[in-house]
């Protein structure tokens, strides 16, 4: 999942988030995926999230049978 902020300092924020089942998994994936290279960096705690999709007016359905998965979000910020 990527999405991007555009905040009022004239740099765009772009953040992607690995869901991983453990820590070493998403980590891994950053390595592999070339992120750091890339000038992503870590932001926040990379911890256990239940997630759920929100899609219209319906209920929000659990993601992955409800099980808590690891979240680790990086932030590269880029100059316009």
């Amino acid at each position: 999942m990527t999405h991007t902020i555009d905040n009022r300092q004239n740099t765009q924020d772009e953040y992607i988030t690995i869901i991983a089942r453990t820590v070493a998994d998403a980590m891994r994936q950053f390595k592999a995926k070339g992120l750091d290279k890339l000038g992503f960096a870590i932001v926040g705690p990379v911890d256990k999230h239940q997630f759920s999709l929100a899609e219209g007016d319906e209920i929000a359905t659990d993601m992955f049978d409800g099980n808590p998965m690891i979240a680790a979000t990086f932030r590269r910020s880029l100059a316009q």
